[in-house]
């Protein structure tokens, strides 16, 4: 009774693969900006003092999603009101992505010009997420400033990373 079942699975193609790549890809980059925004939350809602209730909050935090997340920036006023826009317009684009890039128009995932608008809308999305986390992390340079800490270094590291 111990056989292993054998299934098949078709090789991917290449445009699959691609497609699978910046999936993953994209994948990557709104979760990097949902815990940029995370981190963005508890920095502003805590004291630098608060370090143990700060710890806590991201803990607790990082489990929210980001529809929640940005519920909380909203109702808060956490962040500029023109990120919060933009925030709010690519929890969108990542609820499509994360919920139906794939199941959608299933009937014409073989074509061609299927595959190039897909492929257009997830770097789309993936260049929105960095663009965004970008964003946060300049607030949250200029909060941290606001609040008398020297942020040269952090931000000499940030031009390195990011070339800005």
């Amino acid at each position: 009774m111990n056989e292993k079942k054998k299934y098949r699975s078709k090789k991917a193609s290449q445009k699959e693969i691609h497609l699978y790549t910046l999936l993953g890809e994209s994948l990557c980059a709104v979760q990097i900006l949902e815990d940029a925004l995370s981190h963005a939350i508890v920095l502003k809602k805590t004291e630098p003092d608060q370090k143990k209730e700060a710890d806590d909050l991201l803990e607790k935090q990082r489990f929210y999603t980001f529809g929640k997340a940005l519920g909380i920036v909203k109702k808060e006023s956490l962040l500029p009101k023109p990120l919060e826009i933009e925030l709010l317009k690519l929890l969108k684009e990542r609820n499509w992505l994360i919920h139906h890039s794939i199941t959608d128009n299933k009937n014409d995932i073989k074509s061609d010009t299927y595959f190039n608008k897909l492929f257009e809308k997830i770097k789309a999305i993936t260049s929105k997420s960095h663009k965004l986390q970008i964003s946060i992390e300049l607030d949250l340079i200029e909060y941290c400033e606001k609040k008398g800490s020297d942020m040269t270094n952090v931000k000499n590291e940030m031009d390195k990373h990011y070339g800005i």
